[in-house]
């Protein structure tokens, strides 16, 4: 998820006494992480999360410490153990606890791993929680916390996948009139995107104008989203029933990306990068743009800045009227340890995380997001947050959660490999991944 940090992102609600002081209004609990069925005898739980949250003083985890603490300070018969994971391993060491009976008891990710969970039977429901958010939260968004008719993923925060440029090293070369940031919502076209690359590249010989990446599914999320996005075409039906990265708009959308790599508008070698990478070269200003980001990246990622530069979010370049960007949803799952008293536990634990009047807006600004609440709006008082909120009309279907989701993801990967190394047209390689990734629809 994130690593929409991923990811984080991957990777996330007010009450109505703390919405008072940000204009809105909350149908969230009011006693938030009051009684959710636990008892009174102590309970230990663990909690695993991947580093979404701001960190303190450069110590991943700090933060999420600092809220087991919080929460234990008002439930003192419940103490939660903070394990943090990675972005790059995070996800096999999840699946080798569960294969090993050795799983959390609360985890902090993205629907895609969560519901593929919940399909193999290792969680508990909350849909004792969800009735708190029903008129709230969006049903695109609570149809991406469920498995069939119940729900598995309590969700708390969201932002939209964009890219996003060095506006200091645009506005050094006297550039900024060739990026979007005087437009409507910064929307732009593949010509125009295409013009601002070929200028960095002549004013910036020694930078990579773009960065792509095609090592492993880390990341996938954003270079499926340009492939998807740049001429007009989607990633699945309307219905998502299935795959169409074998249509006219895929296919010329990589026959530019293999264009612009021999071009030198995307830096060579995209097969060796992971999407870590490619973020690195852009935070050490050896790319001008890179094509993953978002506000929580924004947040996060200050610190790993080789020097200060100003970033600005942009949106993937479109057909006028065609955007669609994916979205990061954040949320929490409780692993079946058939332990009642811990399930209980658990639970509110999350409803603290989610709810709490003193930690629920701080929680969200930890991770540079926005509440999956409709009645928690404009908390950020940075223009381009709000920006960034109001991108949220763009948000594509939610496919994250599809049968067979993350089987596919392990065919997309190589078959962008294929095509940057010049091993098989994109036609070619486009029609025998939508093949694979359409046969894990009915598996």
């Amino acid at each position: 998820m994130k690593k929409f940090k991923v990811l984080s992102t991957l990777f996330l609600a007010t009450t109505i006494t703390t919405s008072m002081f940000i204009g809105c209004g909350s149908k969230g609990n009011e006693n938030a992480g009051g009684d959710k069925g636990a008892s009174d005898k102590p309970v230990e739980i663990t909690w695993w999360a991947f580093p979404n949250f701001e960190t303190k003083d450069g110590v991943v985890g700090k933060y999420e410490e600092e809220l087991a603490a919080a929460f234990t300070a008002k439930n003192p018969n419940i103490k939660v153990n903070v394990e943090m994971l990675s972005f790059t391993g995070g996800g096999e060491k999840i699946n080798a606890a569960i294969a090993s009976n050795s799983a959390p008891d609360v985890l902090y990710d993205a629907p895609g791993r969560i519901i593929d969970y919940a399909r193999q039977g290792v969680l508990a429901t909350v849909d004792d929680m969800i009735a708190d958010l029903k008129g709230d939260v969006s049903e695109s968004i609570l149809q991406g916390c469920k498995l069939e008719d119940k729900y598995y993923m309590y969700p708390f925060n969201t932002t939209n996948f964009m890219m996003s440029v060095n506006k200091d090293m645009f506005k050094e070369a006297g550039l900024l009139d060739v990026l979007p940031l005087g437009k409507e919502d910064r929307t732009w076209t593949i010509e125009e995107f295409e013009k601002a690359l070929r200028a960095i590249k002549a004013a910036k010989p020694d930078v990579i104008p773009l960065t792509f990446y095609s090592k492993s599914t880390a990341g996938d999320q954003g270079t499926r989203a340009f492939v998807a996005n740049i001429f007009g075409g989607s990633v699945m039906n309307e219905d998502q029933t299935a795959y169409t990265f074998d249509s006219p708009e895929a296919i010329k959308a990589m026959e530019w990306v293999k264009k612009a790599i021999d071009e030198g508008l995307i830096g060579q070698g995209t097969e060796a990068l992971a999407s870590s990478d490619a973020i690195d070269l852009y935070l050490q200003q050896k790319a001008a743009v890179t094509i993953l980001y978002s506000t929580g990246l924004l947040k996060s990622n200050l610190s790993k800045k080789s020097v200060a530069f100003e970033d600005a979010l942009v949106p993937i370049p479109s057909p006028e009227g065609k955007l669609k960007l994916e979205s990061l949803i954040g949320g929490l799952c409780v692993f079946d340890n058939k332990d009642e008293d811990k399930i209980a536990a658990s639970k509110k634990f999350i409803d603290f995380l989610a709810n709490d009047p003193d930690w629920q807006l701080k929680n969200l600004k930890a991770t540079g997001t926005f509440s999956v609440r409709d009645s928690v709006k404009n908390i950020y008082d940075d223009e381009e947050m709000k920006f960034a909120e109001r991108m949220g009309q763009y948000t594509a279907k939610y496919y994250n959660t599809v049968n067979g989701f993350a089987e596919m993801r392990t065919h997309w990967f190589p078959a962008l490999q294929e095509i940057t190394l010049g091993q098989k047209s994109p036609a070619e390689a486009l029609k025998a991944y939508n093949e694979k990734a359409n046969a894990t629809l009915k598996k």
